[in-house]
Parts: C-alpha cells; sequence; structure tokens
C-alpha cells in the first residue's frame, strides 16, 4: 500500500512578521493568509527489509539502512527530520517528495513540504491521528527549530488548514485559526482581480529575517512601529474581506507593503520597486512581496477590468506572471 499526500503553499496578505519571536510573545501578532493551488506532493511506500530510500525531485535519491544511520548536513534534511520524528515502524520504506514550486519563491515551499511528509506518516496513525493544528506544530518545529531555519509560525498553519484564514499568534504555541467565512461572490472577484508575479530569484530568507530581528531586539522604533502598524493592517484586511470591500482590501495591500519595507533594507530592491511602481501606474490598487522579501514572487491587487493591463506591462518589464487559484482544502492524504 502507497500513502500520498499534497499540502498547498501560502499566499500572505496581511501581518507578515508578527508572527516571528519574539514579536509575538510581546504583543501578539495576526496574519491574513490564503494557500494557492500549488502544492508539495509527498508518498511513502513500506519495504519487505530495513532500507529507507530517499528521493526528492531535485536531488539525487540516496538509500540508508534504518533511521539511525541518518545524519543531518544534506539536501534531505528535510525528509530526514521528518522520518526521525515520525517513523516508529522497524520495517524499511521508500519515501518521495515532490514540489509544484522550487525553494526561496516567498510562497512557504518549505512548509508545505513539511506538512506534506508529516502528513503521509499521520495518515498511518489511524484512530491515533494528530490534529491540523498538532501537525502544523509539529512542523514548525523541526523546520525552526530542529533545522534551525529562522521563521515565524504562519506558513505552516496556513498550509496545513487551507483555505483563507485570520490566524492569531499568542506567543509560544499559542495558534487560533479563524476560518474567513467570505461570500462566493466576493471570493470569485478576489480571485479575478489578484495578479501573482515572480520577480526575480532571492537570497535565503533567514538572512532578512535575522535582520528584521535583530532590529526588532534593539529596539529601533521605526521597525517596532512598523510591526504594530503591520498586525492594525492586518485586522483591517479581515474586515474588508468579510464585507467584499476589495478596492480596500487592495489599498490595504499597499499600506502593508510600505510598512514591511522598514522591517528591513534587505525586504525590497530598484527591481521589485521599479515592478511595482510599474503595476500601481497601470491598475495595481495595492500589492506586496510575498513571504520575507528580497525576490521570489509578488502578489498585486488590481482594479476590476486593469488586471490585463497590469499583467502586460510587468511582464514587458521582466517578471513572469503565475496563474492560481484558491486552494480551500489544505493537507489531504489518500491510499493508493
Amino acid at each position: 500500500m502507497i500513502i500520498r499526500a499534497r499540502a498547498p503553499v501560502r499566499l500572505s496578505f496581511a501581518g507578515g512578521g508578527t508572527d516571528v519571536s519574539p514579536y509575538t510573545e510581546e504583543h501578539g501578532g495576526c496574519v491574513v493568509s490564503a494557500t494557492r493551488n500549488k502544492y508539495a506532493w509527498a508518498s511513502i511506500e513500506l519495504r519487505g527489509d530495513k532500507k529507507i530510500c530517499l528521493k526528492d525531485t531535485n536531488l539525487k535519491a540516496r538509500t540508508y539502512n534504518g533511521v539511525k544511520k541518518m545524519r543531518y548536513g544534506t539536501k534531505m534534511d528535510l525528509l530526514i527530520a521528518v522520518l526521525k520524528n515520525m517513523h516508529t515502524n522497524s520495517k524499511g520504506l521508500n519515501m518521495s517528495l515532490r514540489g509544484d514550486v522550487p525553494p526561496r519563491s516567498g510562497l512557504g515551499s518549505s512548509a508545505s513540504a513539511f506538512g506534506a511528509t508529516i502528513g503521509v506518516f499521520n495518515h498511518q496513525l489511524r484512530e491515533a491521528r494528530m490534529t491540523d493544528y498538532e501537525i502544523a506544530e509539529l512542523a514548525y518545529k523541526l523546520e525552526r527549530d530542529e533545522l534551525g531555519n529562522l521563521g515565524g509560525r504562519q506558513d505552516q498553519y496556513a498550509s496545513v488548514f487551507g483555505g483563507i484564514n485570520f490566524i492569531e499568534f499568542k506567543g509560544e504555541d499559542f495558534v487560533r485559526v479563524n476560518p474567513m467565512k467570505i461570500k462566493r461572490d466576493y471570493l470569485m472577484e478576489l480571485e479575478k482581480n489578484l495578479v501573482l508575479v515572480h520577480v526575480m530569484d532571492r537570497k535565503k530568507s533567514g538572512d532578512i529575517l535575522k535582520d528584521q530581528v535583530s532590529s526588532y531586539v534593539k529596539q529601533k522604533k521605526s521597525v517596532v512601529d512598523a510591526l504594530h502598524s503591520v498586525k492594525g493592517l492586518a485586522l483591517e484586511t479581515n474586515r474588508a474581506l468579510r464585507r467584499g470591500d476589495l478596492n480596500r482590501f487592495g489599498e490595504l495591500l499597499d499600506e502593508g507593503w510600505k510598512h514591511k519595507k522598514k522591517f528591513s533594507s534587505m525586504i525590497s530592491n530598484r527591481y521589485i520597486d521599479k515592478i511595482y511602481s510599474i503595476a500601481k501606474r497601470n491598475g495595481a490598487l495595492g500589492g506586496k512581496v510575498l513571504g520575507a522579501g528580497g525576490g521570489g514572487h509578488m502578489i498585486l491587487y488590481c482594479e476590476s477590468g486593469r488586471e490585463e493591463d497590469v499583467i502586460r506591462k510587468v511582464t514587458g518589464a521582466g517578471a513572469f506572471v503565475r496563474s492560481f487559484s484558491f486552494d480551500m482544502q489544505g493537507l489531504s492524504t489518500w491510499e493508493v
């Protein structure tokens, strides 16, 4: 029997950065995020021997003589971390991972990979299965604590739960996911008017977040004030989407982007600013770089009927438009 799972990548609309410690412990954070119909796909199949064969899309497959023989320090660390914590069976297995979105995209691809790989093992537990909260928290701890990749909690919770959510963070592992009940007409219009573009490759997100956290710890007033403002905008974004006030949603994206750039000088650059300026001049009400920043993808909300103008102009400037629709399921598992 083969067990499979998929977990979507996320789109962060508002509040990003307030889910990162120590801000959450000291002030509490909140975000509005959604998931996109691109996924991390994982599979496991038990073997008749004790060997463990790991396969990742862009890497050479590796075979180990049991979990105890595995060591960190390779590009297989993500799979190894999950195996060390989830594979309690003495049998060997074949495990594979494939991602629709490459690393450093700004879409939380590593969090979706952790969600999917934990998901296949959790499926085996039957009546003892973990809850979505427990899966998301384990994904966070493996990525952030075990592997030392700096970041907040929103990516893991967004991917596991799926849909569009207002997520609250009250410090440590206190997280509350509030699914947003948005009228279908509003949701369809939102999806139509959003444009997702890849602006440029980026460096590791941890470098940007490290700079942000360092500035916050030093209590740089501009960074602290910007984080407070971004949290306030997340609350207002939540209200705007529920009311179907989509033009206001676009304006809030613009306000949030201006504050986000104050977190670190590494979040934007001349090229990103150029693409954003072109989009604004041609019908975008607002937008932002997704994830930590520095490159990857940018989401743009356009005036109704102007999205084609925006697409044509940003494409002409070198950006790449990516089609998408919302994923409303989150982590899914099944058997073959």
